[in-house]
């Protein structure tokens, strides 16, 4: 019977720890009662993640005086089940939860602690505990790369070059295969700090991405609504309409969904007065930005004289509101906004020592030895573009159907990280640098500077070296 029950906490404890919450209850219904109070910790813990808050906050209380074997996640459980029924006394409990752990599982309970914490207001006090919790998490790819996806929407509006390196990396850890379960939620934060850089065709890459590698419901839902609302803000209001509208689809009640004051705003774009006050209507389920754009929709419905009280007491510095007057521009001089213009990209290139590029001002994740960043270089060395042969030439040798596919798969790569798809195109047999950016190229090395493309070794950059050095010896 011991090693039964053993086995069966350890069993539930790997469900919990894969976050594998219908796995567990569906497990904790084939065992005979009496159900042992250890794994009793676990189920309330899964009706937890199912929102079965009341049911789960019952079978903790039930424990009281038991042994309930992992004491940590007892009192995280609880905690949160407080939190979420709205009771005062919830952080109490992670105070407690704290005093039995350490390690990776303090981390994930520090994580949890200050996302409710944010959630209730308290956001410097969050992000203190997050701060924390990256130490403890240094071994967790999984909830390293949440933790980092935290900080960075949390700073989005204040620090958004800070919330871009945390975010960054959240996508960067996000690709390991423990982690791969949050690489939706990371691409989407990706997208909504380049939003508040006003790069919306980076942005729109970053949900694109997001919508080909959700798994969950909730993630492909949230990339569709950042795609859809990303396209409404560049003017691609068809396309907007309906990416917005396979978001409502997702959801449990699209009748009365958030979205509808998504979809509300969009057909008011596209001159369907009717159609707006329709899905305002349904707009039930409304969050802090949901409000903001139902008071927008509702001021450009009304006549002039009533649209000031609409907007009376929008923050115009706030990203959500600059984005509803950028959409409604007749609306803006109400709250004396500045324009809202999409980001032109100027993209610099130091190929100098360790490849260096920026995009705006600030730095991409590529690989100095990596062969994204070659091909970047030979492009910029070759005036913006070079065709497939001469590429195929100078940057692979053997084999060519399999290099004709890693030269596009490259060229891929190269375009994810700069961050928009038109990044690098190619048509008719040409690949080309987008010619509506702006690329700095440093070809002339800085005094002091390493060697040209350190770490790479093709022919072509050989003579590129030792035709820089003959210049500099002329010199």
């Amino acid at each position: 019977m011991q090693r039964e029950v053993s086995f069966g906490q350890l069993y539930a404890a790997a469900l919990c720890r894969s976050r594998q919450a219908d796995r567990l209850l569906a497990y904790l219904e084939t065992l005979t009662p009496p159900i042992p109070p250890a794994l009793q910790t676990y189920r309330a813990w899964a009706l937890l993640r199912k929102e079965r808050y009341a049911e789960a906050l019952g079978q903790l209380e039930a424990l009281q005086g038991c042994e309930v074997g992992d004491r940590g996640l007892y009192w995280r459980t609880k905690g949160e089940a407080l939190f979420r029924l709205g009771r005062a006394d919830w952080h109490q409990a992670f105070l407690k939860a704290r005093e039995h752990l350490k390690g990776s599982a303090l981390g994930r309970c520090l994580v949890d602690e200050g996302g409710l914490l944010y959630l209730a207001g308290q956001r410097s006090a969050a992000r203190v505990l997050w701060g924390e919790a990256l130490a403890y998490l240094r071994d967790d790819p999984y909830y390293l790369a949440w933790t980092r996806h935290s900080l960075g929407m949390a700073l989005i509006n204040d620090r958004p070059e800070e919330a871009e390196a945390h975010l960054l990396e959240a996508v960067r850890l996000s690709r390991k295969a423990v982690a791969r379960e949050f690489q939706a939620r990371a691409l989407c934060g990706l997208g909504a700090v380049r939003r508040a850089f006003g790069e919306w065709e980076r942005a729109l890459s970053s949900y694109r991405e997001a919508i080909r590698v959700a798994r969950e419901r909730d993630d492909r839902q949230q990339a569709l609504w950042g795609y859809g609302h990303t396209l409404r803000l560049l003017g691609r209001l068809e396309e907007a309409l309906a990416q917005l509208t396979l978001a409502r689809e997702l959801d449990p009640s699209p009748a009365t969904s958030w979205l509808n004051a998504d979809i509300a705003a969009v057909r008011l774009m596209l001159g369907d007065a009717r159609g707006a006050r329709e899905a305002l209507s349904q707009a039930l389920s409304l969050g802090e930005r949901g409000k903001i754009v139902r008071r927008v929709v509702q001021a450009a419905l009304g006549p002039a004289e009533a649209a000031r009280s609409w907007l009376e007491g929008l923050e115009p510095t706030k990203l959500w509101v600059r984005e509803e007057l950028h959409c409604f521009p007749e609306l803006r001089a109400l709250l004396a906004a500045p324009e809202l213009g999409g980001q032109r990209y100027w993209v610099e290139v130091n190929p100098f020592g360790a490849l260096e590029v920026r995009v705006n001002g600030r730095p991409v994740p590529i690989s100095p030895t990596g062969r994204p960043g070659e091909l970047l270089v030979f492009l910029l060395e070759n005036g913006g573009s070079a065709g497939v042969e001469q590429l195929l030439d100078q940057l692979y040798r053997d084999n060519r159907p399999q290099e004709r596919k890693a030269l596009w798969e490259t060229a891929e790569r190269l375009r994810r990280a700069l961050g928009w798809k038109g990044s690098v195109r190619v048509r008719g047999g040409v690949y080309r640098l987008d010619p509506e950016a702006k690329w700095v190229y440093r070809d002339r090395p800085p005094p002091g500077a390493g060697e040209f493309m350190v770490g790479h070794y093709a022919n072509w950059v050989q003579e590129r070296r030792h035709s820089l050095n003959w210049v500099i010896e002329r010199d």
